[in-house]
């Protein structure tokens, strides 16, 4: 009876995972598909340096939603899967990321003033960026670590779509040439303004946010709880933002444009990965505890079925990039098809290392170890970008980019050997899925 009730149980979890995968995948899948409606034309429509011009207020701006989000995407989640039993504790864990969000969103205006003063790049385009920074804002009213977090993955893709789909036509109407990159920036941070607008909604409407109840203890608590999270995500943007911004203050807007093209089509093909790890998180998080053969077995499950998409995707990246490049960009992106090559084979690296410190160090408690080696890998993709872009422009960026990652998946190793209850973790799960 006892191995019935489990092999239930296993099925039930199983099929839950299927349905928040397939909202997920439709969430992303629409929201890619509406992003690839008016990439292309922003990328013909701007042209190279503009669009570069775009991209380097879009890293600046994600500066600032990585700082206000202080990794409350990740460790957010982690708290409603304690407390969603709970109302007025829940009301309590919103009301208190809420308004550690705002604070720290503040602190990011003044950070901004500061970086507009020591950086000319930065002045020149101010304007771009401060339209930018209207997703900032935004950020701090967001729910969707709340939705994560219940698993109503579901109702969360219908927040995005929807308000994605409401800012669609606007960058067809209003952006017809170089000169409208103040409106392509203000447009693109509006859609998340919608969008935290509706989750807002969405959250009052189902029960679970009530009157404010802020409290400053609870407030300092969850930035606490935070914190290493914020260091691995600040670790990440190391990556992304830095590599953009390093480009446009040493090599220029035209080769910001190059690289920002050829990430954003990488992306596009990262929408199947990315959301495996995702909808893997919050289940694994909730069984790990009182389960952990089970827990074993979804790690091992979703660290296999990201790598095999990630490789699929990537061959046909490495085949293709050129047809690619030429169809969705034009012929002025033509230096995009190469560095597209480098960027996929980055994916194959960074969404190995990151399923296992997302799924794996973090439920035995090693976030901060997590944060360290994440934090070493940042530091290499800057001072990777800062020797490699003078010489090679967006190349240098993208080879900078797959050091760091090999760096990060060398010490991950490093850790699960050292730690033995890591590797029997590991083993266990694999032993479970060929039992099945």
């Amino acid at each position: 009876m006892g191995k019935l009730l489990e092999k239930r149980s296993d099925r039930s979890a199983s099929a839950g995972i299927g349905r928040n995968f397939v909202a997920m995948m439709a969430l992303q899948l629409g929201a890619y598909a509406m992003s690839l409606a008016t990439f292309p034309y922003l990328a013909r429509v701007l042209g190279p340096k503009e669009f570069g011009v775009f991209g380097y207020a879009m890293a600046i701006a994600t500066y600032g939603t990585t700082f206000t989000e202080w990794g409350f995407n990740l460790s957010g989640p982690r708290a409603v899967v304690e407390y969603r039993e709970d109302p007025k504790r829940l009301n309590e864990l919103i009301w208190s990321i809420v308004c550690g969000k705002a604070v720290l969103c503040l602190i990011s205006v003044g950070l901004l003033l500061v970086g507009m003063l020591l950086d000319r790049q930065l002045a020149a385009d101010f304007r771009v960026v401060l339209c930018s920074w209207v997703a900032v804002v935004a950020n701090v009213f967001t729910m969707y670590w709340l939705m994560q977090g219940l698993e109503r993955f579901r109702l969360l893709a219908t927040v995005v779509l929807v308000a994605r789909f409401l800012m669609l036509p606007l960058t067809f109407l209003c952006v017809h040439g170089p000169e409208d990159v103040v409106v392509a920036a203000l447009i693109q941070a509006c859609g998340p303004l919608v969008a935290a607008t509706l989750s807002v909604l969405v959250a009052y409407r189902t029960g679970v946010l009530m009157r404010p109840c802020i409290s400053v203890t609870s407030t300092w608590r969850r930035l606490v709880q935070g914190a290493d999270m914020f260091v691995a995500t600040a670790s990440i943007s190391l990556f992304s933002s830095a590599t953009t911004v390093i480009l446009g203050a040493t090599a220029g807007a035209y080769q910001v444009g190059i690289f920002s093209a050829a990430d954003k089509i990488r992306n596009v093909g990262n929408i199947i990965p990315a959301q495996i790890n995702q909808v893997f998180f919050p289940r694994i998080s909730a069984v790990f505890k009182r389960q952990r053969d089970e827990s074993a077995r979804l790690t091992a499950l979703g660290l296999c079925a990201t790598q095999a998409a990630t490789v699929m995707i990537v061959t046909f990246f490495c085949f293709t990039a050129n047809g690619i490049s030429g169809v969705v960009l034009g012929g002025a992106y033509s230096e995009s098809a190469s560095v597209l090559r480098i960027l996929s084979v980055c994916a194959i690296v960074g969404n190995l290392s990151y399923f296992i410190g997302l799924q794996v160090l973090v439920p035995f408690d090693m976030a901060k170890i997590r944060s360290i080696i994440m934090l070493i890998g940042g530091f290499v993709n800057v001072g990777g970008a800062i020797y490699l872009i003078p010489r090679f422009g967006a190349h240098g960026a993208a080879i900078s980019l797959l050091l760091a990652e090999l760096t990060i998946i060398s010490l991950y190793v490093v850790v699960v050997f050292w730690r033995r209850k890591l590797m029997n973790y590991l083993i266990c799960g694999f032993s479970k899925i060929r039992q099945v």
